[in-house]
């Protein structure tokens, strides 16, 4: 018997084999149970994320002669026929002309052999041409009853607006790790597949949302390996370095050892890894570390790390990687780029006075320690300027409404695919509820100071405008506050409200969410030493401090 991929194998059946969709499989299979069928639908998103399985499953269920809780039996004759000559599937790449369109209207009119619905599943349907969209539409307009469109696509933006709006829409996500990992698993039970835990989490990272490139790469892993799968083999066959050899780079690298950062690299080079590829793991494996810092996870192979590198320079080496990410599109001496960008991630000017920075605080804390209960005079003063006041929440409380709420809690929530130098600002933004919105405006709320804090400083409010503004452009300031804080001004806002109030002022809050901004103290001048520097100059004026217990002769 020829052997069958495992995407082809275990290609869902019924509503509860599909993973990661759950919004969708529900509302298609109360459709079913309730016989509320439309005449045409949309399934837009990534690649293998479910569209085509759901289609089909969903054709074969409306023509069920008996069906269960809304699934196909696949015992009847609509179950076991249908696919034969009622569920047509037509690939819109190769099938995207005038005349093509035109057959399948004139074919539309005939009633189906064996079941209640005839149903044309249009593969990527964004590539019909203008003319061939003009044609369906005729159809879509004026359908007969017996017929239903599902139209597959992973650029729904190339779909004319005449066409989706004569369609229920559907939009399917990138399928969350966790999902591909427990299907994963049952299919590793399933086939009795020996492998590590490790290598599962690798395969579903590297798949990126889809779960059809999970299990092409299990697919390839089961060949490549000749016993057990290692994490090592997923690895070789993706082309990443492991964790702990990344972790080993930046450790080199935050100890400006360039020599042996640089050769440790060009180990990896010459085992056949590519350079992208390296750059897009290091910058992973940075915001892991990120997250671990901020208390968000807690890795044990980030433990040594976390507590020897600046988060400030995290961000810096994230910069300087993200740029050299983006030249590297534009040339084919990938690996010169490559060891540019670890000699500025080590001799950045920037990178130095951070280490310089966090050197003299370190410095001066083990001195206050070696002098304790002594005050020394401070230089150094630290002004706290609050980053969120009553009023920016008074203003989104008076113009708040549900429907910019919801809207922002769907994008947050649903928002998976992003660019790398947005995914830590997402995943940050991910742990907060939006409590409140204007058309302009957000509040929202987390339970970790930490946190809030940082989704608050100038670097992260840019990127997190960013990702609310990816569908539109209308909002330009959020603040983020502690879930405690929200209750008590709400609550002093609502009671006002009730109060008769208008426009209630909440009066003074401090919501502990401060930009630190360092400033130096500078001494005044002693007016006879200054004289004495404009009248012989500067170079020839030492100035020192007199010791009463001194000789004035010495």
């Amino acid at each position: 018997m020829n052997y069958v991929a495992l995407y082809r194998a275990y290609r869902p059946v019924d509503f509860e084999d599909m993973s990661g969709q759950e919004v969708i499989v529900q509302t298609i299979q109360n459709a079913v149970k309730n016989n509320k069928i439309g005449h045409a639908y949309v399934f837009s998103g990534p690649r293998g994320t479910g569209k085509t399985s759901l289609a089909k499953i969903f054709a074969k269920a409306i023509n069920c002669e008996n069906p269960i809780n809304g699934n196909p039996c696949q015992k009847c004759d609509a179950c076991l026929h249908a696919l034969d000559s009622d569920i047509i599937e037509i690939d819109g790449a190769s099938n995207n002309g005038v005349d093509e369109i035109r057959d399948l209207r004139d074919k539309v009119k005939y009633l189906p052999n064996v079941g209640k619905y005839k149903v044309y599943i249009i593969d990527e349907v964004h590539m019909l041409t203008t003319g061939a969209f003009n044609a369906l539409l005729k159809t879509l307009e004026e359908p007969p009853s017996h017929v239903v469109f599902i139209l597959a696509t992973t650029e729904v933006h190339k779909i004319p607006a005449t066409i989706l709006s004569r369609c229920q829409r559907f939009d399917f996500k990138n399928i969350e790790i966790k999902h591909i990992v427990d299907r994963l698993n049952y299919i590793i039970e399933k086939e009795s597949i020996d492998i590590e835990d490790e290598a599962v989490s690798l395969i579903a990272k590297n798949a990126k949302g889809g779960l059809r490139d999970a299990l092409s790469l299990l697919d390839q892993a089961i060949s490549y390996s000749e016993n057990k799968i290692l994490a090592k083999d997923i690895n070789d066959i993706v082309g990443s370095v492991s964790k702990e050899d990344l972790v080993k780079l930046l450790k080199l690298i935050n100890e400006s050892n360039i020599k042996k950062a640089l050769e440790l690299m060009h180990s990896f080079i010459n085992e056949g890894k590519e350079e992208e590829r390296l750059i897009a793991d290091l910058i992973y494996v940075l915001r892991d570390i990120l997250l671990n810092i901020v208390g968000y996870e807690n890795e044990e192979i980030y433990a040594g790390l976390k507590n020897r590198v600046d988060i400030n320079k995290i961000y810096h080496y994230i910069d300087i990687l993200i740029k050299t990410q983006n030249n590297m599109k534009y040339t084919i001496q990938k690996q010169i780029y490559l060891e540019i960008a670890i000699i500025e991630m080590i001799e950045h000017e920037d990178v130095k006075q951070i280490d310089l920075a966090s050197n003299i605080i370190e410095l001066r804390n083990e001195i206050e320690e070696l002098k304790s209960g002594v005050t020394l005079p401070k230089n150094n003063v630290v002004d706290k300027i609050p980053l969120v006041n009553t009023s920016d929440i008074e203003n989104v409380l008076y113009e708040a409404n549900v429907e910019d709420k919801n809207y922002l809690t769907n994008l947050i929530s649903n928002t998976t695919n992003i660019s790398p130098h947005l995914e830590m600002a997402l995943h940050l933004l991910k742990g907060t509820e939006v409590v409140a919105a204007s058309l302009n405006s957000v509040i929202l709320t987390h339970d970790n100071l930490n946190i809030a804090n940082q989704l608050m400083q100038k670097d992260m409010q840019t990127l997190v405008l960013e990702i609310l503004n990816l569908e539109n452009n209308k909002y330009i300031k959020y603040c983020v506050i502690l879930n405690s804080d929200w209750e008590i001004v709400r609550t002093r806002f609502v009671d006002l409200l009730k109060g008769g109030q208008k426009r209630p002022k909440i009066g003074t809050y401090d919501f502990k969410i401060y930009e630190e901004v360092k400033k130096t103290a500078k001494k005044k001048e002693n007016m006879a030493v200054r004289l004495a520097k404009e009248y012989f100059g500067e170079d020839l004026v030492k100035v020192k401090e007199w010791d009463k217990d001194e000789s004035i002769n010495d």
